[in-house]
């Protein structure tokens, strides 16, 4: 339904003519053109408002609410474990300029039995 073929679509405007006459018919389109551009209008508004109002999230429920005073615990943790990995890493930039660098040649990979 709603789809409609040429033949179809010429048997409509050739009644619209009949039943209008040559006079009337192209003001009864012009009021149909803006009926139907009126409806695309309110149509687009309607969907518009659809698709908004799906995209905003709902509300969490109670049950889903995090307790407060879990979020600023958090924080402090997350700050106390970066101020002991800053300290760290320092701690060992300073051992590694204390020390001369030792090449270490990589091991044979021959299989030689050790025992004579």
């Amino acid at each position: 339904m709603g789809n409609l073929g040429g033949g179809e679509i010429l048997v409509i405007m050739l009644v619209a003519l009949l039943v209008l006459g040559p006079s009337k018919l192209p003001e009864a389109a012009r009021q149909l053109g803006k009926a139907v551009a009126e409806f695309r209008k309110v149509s687009s508004g309607f969907q518009r408002e659809l698709r908004a109002a799906l995209e905003v999230e709902p509300e969490p429920t109670p049950a889903a609410r995090v307790p407060s005073g879990l979020p600023e615990a958090r924080a402090a943790s997350d700050a106390a474990g970066s101020e002991a990995r800053a300290a760290s890493d320092a701690a060992a930039s300073e051992a590694d300029e204390d020390q001369p660098e030792v090449e270490v040649e990589p091991a044979a990979t021959e299989d030689t039995d050790p025992t004579p």
